[in-house]
């Protein structure tokens, strides 16, 4: 869950309420309780992306960043170059999270579900993922990025043990078009902010 360029947030997310998709600028967060239907959801298989999964991860970034490419940890990455894990429900790539390994820490690059399996845990089997391979690889941190406007991954991660550690006023600004541009709920997106979770 990253930034990426040219000011346009994610571009799909899915209502909670009606199920129909939902413009990143136009979105609101809802103050909900446990009172959701509950459905019966197909198991989530995570795996190592291999030459397969390329077109359709590749398809699921492009569809949720609307590019090939976000701006992550002060650089603008090429999302097909990196190493990925990928989610399967379905026998369909329901979501794809890219990452890449910086001194003791794996670093999350961007993160990318299906809006048609959103809210159905494959970003949290994802980052379990990636967790676990960091320990298999001897970090000691997995960190992540996102944009000061996105209220869903700061969410998302500090649910799952994430902690803000970083504030990098402004960073975004020169990969923002127009410098203003209205981020998730119409704020503007100007800083990142860096968060990690220190493993055991």
């Amino acid at each position: 869950m990253s930034m990426l360029i040219a000011g346009a947030g994610p571009g799909v997310l899915r209502c909670a309420r009606c199920g129909h998709a939902a413009d990143w600028k136009d979105a609101r967060l809802q103050v909900v309780c446990e009172c959701r239907p509950r459905f019966d959801l197909p198991p989530v298989y995570v795996r190592e992306a291999g030459p397969p999964d390329a077109d359709a991860a590749l398809a699921l970034f492009q569809r949720h960043f609307r590019r090939a490419e976000v701006v992550a940890f002060g650089e603008l990455l090429a999302l097909p170059v990196l190493p990925a894990v990928v989610a399967d429900m379905n026998g369909e790539v329901a979501g794809v999270l890219a990452y890449r390994r910086v001194s003791d820490a794996l670093q999350i690059v961007a993160l990318a579900a299906d809006p048609v399996w959103q809210r159905s845990g494959v970003g949290g089997h994802l980052v379990a993922e990636v967790e676990l391979m960091a320990r298999q690889a001897k970090a000691s941190r997995v960190i992540a990025c996102t944009s000061n406007d996105n209220l869903p991954s700061l969410y998302f991660y500090q649910r799952r043990g994430y902690r803000i550690t970083e504030v990098v006023p402004g960073a975004l600004l020169p990969y923002v078009t127009p410098a203003w541009a209205p981020g998730f709920a119409g704020i503007p997106v100007r800083d990142e902010i860096r968060i990690e979770k220190t493993l055991c």
